[in-house]
Formats: C-alpha cells, structure tokens, sequence
C-alpha cells in the first residue's frame, strides 16, 4: 500500500510538473511587488533617445537592493532584449534608502521608485515600424525577519516609429516624480579623496565658501569598495567636513571613484572623481573634475563610438605580442605545436576534469593484473583509439562549422551550451551512483559466456576514452590554449594531425602501461580493496559533476541551476528504484512495475525538468562604458589612452 502511494504521488507531481504548475521554488503566494514598464514617448522617431521607466512597487515592509546593496543581498539585475540596432544609453538609479540591521549598513529601496532607461533608436528605423522593448527586472525582497527567493518578471511593451517623436503629456508628472528621486548632479560641492591606509577619506566643503551645517553625510561607492559593517564617520572641521569610510579588506580602487554622497534629507549627490598620482606614495589622493575623455563606467558607448570603432576593427589582422624580454613573439610551427600538444596531453591526466577516469583505468588494469598480455595491449590500444575517434569527431564538427558555415568557433565552445553541460552532469552524477553501488547495469550478463565479457570489457576501455575527450576539454586551457587557437586556424589536414596527437598524448600512460605488464604487476592484485577503491571514485565523479554545475549556473542562473538540482535528486530516485528493485531476484511482477515502470516515468520526470533549467539564462546586465565591443582597444589607442584588457574564460 505504500509504495502504491508512493506511486501516486509521483505520478501526480509529474502531471503538474507537465502541465507548468511545479518549481523547485515556488514564489510566495502573497505577491509582494507589482512591476510594470511606462513609456514617457507616444512614438519615437529614427535616431532619436527616449525614456522608459521600470516600475516597482513593494508592499509595506519589504524592500529590494540597490547596485551595491552595502552588506549581504541581491542587487537589482535587469536582462534587456532590445530589436536590432537599438541600445540602452543609460540606466538611472534613484537614491537609495538608508537602511541599518545590526551594524550593518544596507542600500534599499521601498514602497514605490523607478529606474529611467534611456534608449537610443538607430538612424536606420523604419518609420512604420513597431520597436518592442523587454526587459526582465530580478529583485530579492528582504523585511526585518528575512529574505525570500529572487523574482523575476519580464515587462515588454510597443513602441511605434514616426517621422517625429511624440511626448505622452499625461506622463509628464510621473516622469518628473522619477527624475525628482535621481541623484543630482554635483554643482554645489567640492570633494576631494584620499585612502589613507583603511580608510577612504573624502573631504567635503562647498564651491562658494559658504559654510554649511552638516549633521549627517553618507558615501555610497557605486563598486562596493566601502565596508558596510563599519560606521562611517563626519567630521567638522570649521571650513570642511571629513568623512572616513572603512574599505573592505579586498578592495582595489581603480583609476576612478564613483558613487553617491546621500545627505540627512535624503539628497542624493553624484561623486565622479578622477584619480591623480600622491607625491608622497603613501596613498591615492583623487579630486573632482572632467573625466579625461575615459567615459563613465554606468553609461553605455554611443552609437557613434561604436561606429568609429568598426571602421577600425579589423577581425583578420594579426596583433603583435611583445614578451616581457622585449622580443615579439613568434607564430607556432607545426612541430612546435605536436610538441607542446602531446605534452599537455600527457600532463592533462593530473588535472581534476581527467582524474576520475585516471582512477577507473587504474582499477581496470588492476583487473586485468595476471591476464595474458596480449590482450592487456589490446584493451591499451582500444582505450587509445576511443580518444583518438572521439577527438577526430569533435574535430570534424568543429571544422566542418568553420568551414561549411563561416561559424567562428573555439576549443571548448560546447562548454557553453546549458544542454550538452546539462546532459553531461547527468551523466556523471548517474556514473558516479553506478560505482558508488545504488546500482547495476548488466548484471544479467554476467553468466552469458567469457567471449560476451571480453566484448564488453573491450567496448569499456573504448568507453572510457570516449568519456575522457568529453571531460577533457575544459582542461586543455592552462596548457593548450595558444596551441588550440593555432590549430583551429589551420587547414583541415593539418588541425586534424595535432588533435590526433593530442588524443595520443592523453591516452600514452595508459598504453605504456598496456604494453609493460610488469608494471601493472606492480598494482595491488584483485580484491576487497577494489570495491573500497570503486566507491571512493564515485565521489571524483560528483566533483567533476559539480564543476560542470558552475558553468551551468553561470549561464541559466539561479532558475536553471534550481530546476538541475531538482532533476539531480528525481533522477537519484530513478536509479535507488531500478537498483532495488530491478535485480534478477525479484518477483518478475514487481520487478517491471518498480524496477523499470517506476524508475521509467520518474526519470521522464527528471529529463522535463532538465529541459526546462536548460532553456533558462541568468540575467544580463546592461552594456556598460567600459564593455568590449569590436574596435574599443584600436579607438582608445588612436586617441593615445592607456587600456587595460582583463580577458578571462568561464566554463
């Protein structure tokens, strides 16, 4: 009767689950926010700027976070999807409430605010046309007794394209409430900044002169470089106020300070200070003034930067690298990079993505410690020639994508897709619950004949070389990455030489010890301990599992990586009910209906969840000044600026 329950419940969950009515977690069924988009434009025109507003409104009690939220909690995060051409010039934040828990300093809002974008029309609009604007806002609301999970909501609207932009009179009271609640432009102070030590010290007096009475100032540092847990302090010193705020023991100022200077009323005044080097070396002194031409890190490039930059951009001109002797580096030759290529290979087996299947190998040679070896050889041979096939399939798609379709593609880039990386954690998570014992696969074959094991012991060392090219590619950066850049630009023939290569370099300790069975002798021989062992690389493949989940949080977000969660623990369902239920002894009854029905429409439950975290995406913050677009280094260059690139991968 219980597992008839049992039955039931799962079945109903998967019905809900079908028709939409299921989350991992389920939004409050109090809603505390009502968000919406208002316009202040009847119709914009080609080339013209608009305004739109964001908004929110929290009940009583509840509040949501500013950029920088001060202490723990989730900023506001907006994921924008805009027609072509057409691009957010600037997102204008209100002030922030001033909110203190403990002695912690929070930056919030409440009740009712808006956020005012500024979208641009591109020249090439077509009157007549109707522009729509989304855009998907995610809040976390937080009271005196805790938080709740992050919402989101997507907001759209239609815009139509006329010869002239028209205003909506009727929203011009809304609009000037909005841009009443902004931060106000700095016309009536002057600050100047230094760190001293811990602390950043603005000191603040009026352009004037004229002396002011200050009872409460607070600084908002628009990167979070300040430490909401420390009391900032307002000092009067009779022609200026000094105000320390402590920094966070990781902060590292860059060449500008931005944020806001909140006062006891509540005004909000902008800071933008430029930095300038301290004569004495001890610290960084900064002072109010133009920004040199450097662009504001909250506003967008505009359309003519953009343009200018692609005039410059040339995608097939070869950068030359300077090396720290002075020397230009050199290109790659084809020997160099076999060299380099099979010796990443070799060394790609210590890293962690390899290590689990280091482990099975090990454990298969220890099995195979005593057999003849010819066949040991074989089982070598086989597992090398697993990586080699499967490294010459990857390889094949990915020329056959540059080549066939013009597509741009790089080692790895299958990495980027939440459904391979889905299917791939899966995979693991499944593989490491067989070794860790839940259950069995193919344990009816065990009597079927020695011929049969020694075709499915040869089909598992091509497996697992397979498995390792698979697992292997988000390695291969520290050691390859110039070298797979310098493949990838090669003529077919020659790129699929060095992938061979590379497959020879992974699979050559394995194949040295096929080939010298008196080091597999060496090896502990068959026992107990190989179990102990099996079970202990179960564990290395849930790691390998949870270093994909990163990844795939990355790219789905909070939604995505709680639907996987949730299919990680339906799909453990799954296999605990096919590894008690579907062994050879028992009853051939119960046997079908809990060790393959059962495990059956659960694991159908666990694929529709993945699907559904596969085909989220985490929210994209808006371009911002100093964002990469084709061009900016050979803009910036021509107008003798310094630039820093801080490029990174992420998978």
């Amino acid at each position: 009767m219980k597992q008839l329950c049992t039955l039931l419940f799962v079945i109903s969950t998967f019905t809900g689950l079908a028709q939409g009515q299921f989350s991992p977690f389920d939004e409050p069924s109090d809603i505390k926010t009502e968000a919406s988009l208002v316009a202040e434009v009847a119709s914009t025109a080609p080339g013209e700027t608009f305004t739109i507003a964001i908004n929110l409104k929290h009940q009583d009690g509840w509040h949501s976070y500013f950029k920088n939220p001060g202490g723990p909690g989730l900023a506001l995060a907006f994921d924008w999807n805009l027609p072509a051409g057409y691009q957010l010039k600037k997102l204008h934040w209100p002030t922030p409430h001033l909110y203190t828990s403990g002695t912690t300093q929070f930056y919030v809002y409440e009740n009712q605010y808006q956020l005012l974008a500024d979208i641009s029309s591109p020249v090439t609009a077509k009157v007549g046309e109707q522009a729509n604007i989304s855009v998907t806002p995610t809040w976390q609301l937080c009271n005196e007794t805790g938080c709740d999970q992050p919402v989101s909501e997507e907001l759209s609207f239609s815009i139509p394209v006329n010869d002239s932009q028209q205003l909506l009179p009727e929203q011009a009271t809304f609009f000037k409430s909005a841009r009443s609640k902004l931060p106000k432009a700095n016309k009536q102070w002057d600050v100047t900044a230094e760190i001293n030590k811990s602390n950043l010290v603005l000191t603040i007096k009026t352009k004037d002169g004229s002396i002011v009475n200050l009872k409460e100032v607070h600084y908002v540092d628009n990167l979070g470089l300040t430490d909401p847990e420390q009391k900032q302090s307002l000092e009067d010193t009779g022609e200026s106020y000094i105000l320390k705020a402590a920094l966070n023991e990781d902060a590292t100022p860059g060449d500008r300070l931005t944020g806001l200077l909140i006062f006891e009323n509540h005004d909000g005044v902008e800071v933008d200070l430029a930095l300038a080097g301290n004569s004495s070396g001890t610290g960084i002194t900064t002072s109010t003034g133009s920004n040199q031409g450097h662009g504001r890190q909250d506003e967008a490039p505009t359309e003519a930067d953009i343009a200018a930059a692609a005039k410059l951009y040339d995608a097939d001109q070869k950068i030359d690298f300077v090396l720290l002797d002075g020397t230009k580096e050199k290109s790659h030759s084809l020997a160099t990079a076999l060299g380099f290529i099979f010796i990443g290979g070799f060394l790609l087996n210590l890293m962690p993505c390899v290590f689990p299947v280091l482990g099975i190998k090990v454990m298969g040679f220890a099995q195979q410690s005593g057999s003849e070896p010819r066949k040991i050889k074989i089982h070598g041979l086989v597992f090398m020639m697993g990586l080699v096939v499967s490294m010459w399939v990857l390889a094949g798609i990915i020329y056959t994508l540059i080549f066939a379709f013009g597509r741009d593609i790089n080692w790895g880039e299958q990495l980027t897709s939440p459904i391979f990386l889905a299917a791939l954690i899966m995979f693991l998570y499944l593989f490491g619950l067989n070794m860790a014992g839940l259950f069995e696969i193919g344990t009816s074959l065990t009597g079927a004949g020695g011929e049969l094991q020694s075709k499915k012991g040869y089909s598992g060392s091509f497996f697992s070389g397979v498995l390792t090219t698979l697992i292997a590619t988000p390695c291969s950066g520290p050691f390859l990455g110039s070298v797979m850049g310098f493949t990838l630009k090669q003529p077919p023939f020659q790129g699929m030489i060095i992938f061979t290569v590379f497959a020879l370099g992974i699979s050559a300790p394995y194949v040295v010890l096929a080939f010298f069975p008196k080091l597999i002798n060496k090896l502990p021989k068959p026992g107990a301990w190989m179990v102990t062992f099996k079970q202990v690389m179960a564990f290395a493949l849930f790691a390998t599992a949870a270093y994909f989940f990163r990844s795939f949080a990355k790219i789905t977000g909070t939604g995505g990586a709680s639907w996987l969660l949730m299919a990680v623990v339906v799909i453990g369902l799954a296999a605990w009910a096919y590894g008690r239920f579907g062994t050879p002894y028992t009853p051939k009854l119960k046997k079908l209906v809990w060790g393959f029905g059962f495990p059956l429409l659960v694991a159908t439950g666990a694929f529709l969840m993945t699907k559904s975290a596969a085909e989220e995406r985490a929210p994209t913050p808006p371009l911002t000044g100093s964002s990469w677009y084709p061009g900016v280094v050979e803009l910036n260059r021509s107008k003798g600026r310094i630039v820093w690139v801080d490029y990174t991968a992420d998978w």
